[in-house]
């Protein structure tokens, strides 16, 4: 039993050093660029009957990501990246929301499923980090008022990817399912903005520079 441990475990370091040793020639840094689409898909944005739902306040967001990651080896990779998000205000039931901006911070890593240096690699990540929220305002028959005070809130993410590779430059894309805490009530109106967590879909489309 234990020499078939120890069997197993030499098979696993040597194909790591494989790996990386293959993948070294293409280079183990990659930096990426992306724009994103996210839509809201559940939480509500408010508290109490007739409570707005997030895709009520607020139409899907449009998003600008910058990453940079590096490859532990050809299967492993570790990231760190940064977005800004915008979704516009929209109304409900005579109630209208201003836009809110959304900064998220966070880190993760990748698990590659197919790895070529040209051509079709496909992975599943996960990220967890930390979300800025805007300030929201909003008006109703003359009325202006605070909504939510900005605030940060933590931020969780998993998905799956595909990217294209053409020698030191690829092309992905990625969807994701996106868990974000409750945004901070503002006190004058916490008994109807107190907002519960919410989940989006973050759709992502952009360039990797690998190095």
């Amino acid at each position: 039993m234990k020499k078939s441990i120890v069997v197993v475990g030499l098979i696993f370091v040597f194909m790591s050093i494989l790996s990386t040793r293959v993948f070294a020639e293409q280079g183990a840094f990659s930096l990426s660029l992306a724009g994103q689409y996210i839509p809201f898909i559940w939480g509500d944005a408010g508290k109490g009957d007739g409570a707005p739902g997030y895709d009520d306040a607020f139409d899907g967001g449009l998003a600008v990501a910058v990453e940079a990651a590096y490859r532990l080896n050809s299967y492993f990779a570790v990231l760190g990246g940064v977005d800004y998000e915008r979704f516009s205000g929209d109304s409900h039931q005579g109630i209208s929301f201003d836009d809110l901006d959304i900064m998220t911070i966070y880190v993760g890593g990748k698990l590659y499923f197919v790895v070529n240096k040209q051509g079709f690699n496909s992975y599943i990540r996960a990220d967890v980090g930390a979300a800025h929220f805007s300030s929201v305002d909003i008006s109703y028959a003359g009325f202006d008022g605070d909504y939510w005070d900005s605030s940060w809130e933590v931020m969780a993410d998993a998905g799956l990817g595909l990217e294209y590779t053409f020698s030191n430059l690829g092309v992905f894309l990625e969807v994701k399912a996106r868990y974000l805490n409750s945004p901070s009530a503002a006190s004058e109106m916490k008994e109807f903005s107190d907002a519960e967590s919410s989940w989006s879909f973050p759709i992502m489309l952009g360039v990797n520079f690998h190095f």
